[in-house]
């Protein structure tokens, strides 16, 4: 342990080989069913596990799982005549967690998951469908179901969609969409974003040339992908705003650039191809921010201010 925390590394003299081989069937065992030759082929491709280890040895192993009580099932395959696979179906070591915590986790899960990256959702939630499979808890699995914005939804696709917008690329999806139905939408990809509790991917839409937000989950999949190296991004409908914001811990989006600054506040350089996700931006940022120029723009954004009073006002 010391040798780790140090170098990060482990050497191979210095591990009790029976029990980390035994802890990695365990493991393979809890993921899906196995054969004897499948349990191989994983543990030769394991760090630190030099030897062939031999189907004896596996045995051994699961009935030494068996012994601790662990209920574990041996079926026939249908791939060979008298081959079995193993799936530890049950087991005694699951951690248990009270309904007070599940409920306090999916509480904080509901407070952090606006200021979190989009690779880290992923990354919570393959984290939670680990521990709905370990705890097998009515209550965790009820509340995850409730909460979870990625239940359902390919995690390969998403984590495709990501990259995407790392790379900005353009990457075509197969959309449903509530009036069209199915079409193949390209868009040059900006980013994912979590917005009234649902799930998008924000960039120019090539199709109408504007900027758009589409909600995950009716892509259906992906159809293609273009490097950014071989994009020409149309800059004819970029509109330059100019503002003001004074609160100086206010983050920047992508679009957004610093002008010039003081003690008090700062000019930014706001460009969009998307009058209405600009409004919504400037609506969030309320007293602590103000528009410019272009006039235009500026006068647009008070009318809807306006328009919004009157309707709360007034009903109309």
């Amino acid at each position: 342990m010391q040798q780790f925390l140090k170098t990060k590394e482990v050497r191979y003299n210095v591990i009790f080989h029976s029990a980390f081989k035994a802890l990695i069937v365990f493991q393979l065992l809890m993921e899906s069913p196995k054969t004897l030759d499948q349990l191989c082929e994983a543990l030769k491709k394991t760090p630190y596990i030099k030897p062939t280890i031999s189907k004896d040895t596996l045995r051994v192993y699961i009935n030494s799982f068996k012994i601790a009580g662990c209920n574990v099932v041996k079926k026939l395959t249908k791939e060979k005549r008298r081959e079995y696979a193993y799936f530890i179906e049950d087991n005694p070591f699951r951690p248990i967690i009270s309904e007070d915590q599940t409920k306090k986790l999916f509480d904080i899960y509901d407070i952090i998951m606006y200021n979190m990256s989009f690779e880290e959702l992923l990354n919570i939630d393959l984290l939670f469908q680990k521990f709905k499979t370990c705890l097998k808890n009515e209550y965790f699995t009820e509340l995850y179901e409730k909460h979870s914005l990625l239940k359902n939804m390919d995690f390969e696709m998403l984590r495709t969609l990501e990259q995407c917008c790392k790379d900005k690329s353009i990457v075509t999806v197969l959309y449903n969409s509530p009036r069209s139905g199915l079409k193949e939408i390209p868009i040059l990809a900006h980013k994912m974003k979590i917005q009234n509790y649902k799930l998008y991917i924000e960039g120019f839409g090539m199709e109408y040339k504007e900027y758009a937000i589409f909600l995950l989950s009716r892509i259906e999949k992906i159809t293609n992908i273009i490097p950014a190296a071989e994009i020409n991004v149309p800059q004819d409908n970029v509109i330059n705003v100019i503002c003001e914001f004074y609160d100086l811990a206010t983050p920047l989006d992508d679009n957004e650039t610093l002008v010039d600054s003081t003690a008090q506040s700062r000019i930014i350089l706001h460009k969009t191809t998307n009058k209405l996700l600009s409004v919504q931006r400037f609506l969030q940022l309320a007293d602590s921010c103000k528009i410019l120029e272009p006039n235009e723009f500026r006068e647009e954004f008070i009318n809807a201010l306006k328009s919004a009073r009157g309707i709360y006002e007034n009903g109309k």
